[in-house]
């Protein structure tokens, strides 16, 4: 029988040289050079086992990170129910008889108490809160677009339930704050934002809505 196959058919010279060393150009090596001609093999799985244990990780922290801003959030809500002091007052009163509210705040308290409760605002209504929001600010002037957002989202917020008077006052000290910075130097934004969310929540408007306002609040501050 012939042979099907031959190692080196009709002569033709063979293009290896043997295999001698550690080199055989026919073949891609299976290994790849380290320092010192240390050689070792390539290691995929432990890639993939890397990047699943990172995703993992990643997976597990999104879910971590929630709960801890939902509790966050619920102490804030039981802060303003326990009237505890809002973050645009310092820690320790001051010892000296406090200074009468400023105009703006006195303007932010009364354009707050005459929004409607339980009932929709009308069109002026709404134009005339976002004009108190920008007469407010003595300093640097939030857009009219960042104010007519907040007045509508505010006024729609007092449809549903109006603020008691407490909370009203409390709300007016925090936009004032946002609008007139300077005023309180001892407050942190974010503690104000977070404190107007709660505001609200704790009044019983759902997270979506109390979130939306807050972001409302964080569009006044110039840019």
């Amino acid at each position: 029988m012939k042979r099907l196959f031959s190692i080196n058919p009709k002569g033709i010279e063979p293009r290896s040289p043997g295999l001698r060393g550690t080199s055989y150009p026919g073949i891609n090596s299976l290994t790849r050079s380290t320092l010192k001609g240390l050689r070792h093999r390539d290691t995929p799985l432990l890639v993939v086992l890397a990047a699943i244990i990172l995703a993992t990780a990643r997976v597990l922290a999104g879910p971590a990170d929630i709960i801890k801003r939902r509790a966050q959030e619920l102490n804030n809500q039981n802060n303003v129910r326990q009237g505890v002091a809002p973050p645009t007052q310092p820690t320790q009163p001051p010892a000296s008889t406090p200074a009468p509210p400023s105009q703006s705040l006195t303007r932010l308290q009364a354009d707050l108490a005459a929004m409607p409760g339980g009932s929709a605002a009308t069109a002026e209504q709404k134009q005339k809160l976002a004009n108190g929001l920008v007469a407010a600010a003595q300093g640097a002037k939030p857009t009219p677009a960042a104010a007519a957002k907040l007045a509508e989202d505010l006024t729609a917020a007092f449809a549903t339930k109006a603020l008691s008077a407490t909370s009203r006052a409390r709300l007016a000290q925090e936009l004032d704050a946002v609008l007139n910075p300077t005023k309180y130097p001892q407050a942190k934004m974010q503690a104000i934002f977070d404190d107007i969310q709660a505001i609200f929540q704790e009044n019983g408007l759902d997270r979506k809505h109390a979130v939306a306002i807050s972001d409302d609040v964080k569009a006044l501050v110039p840019r």
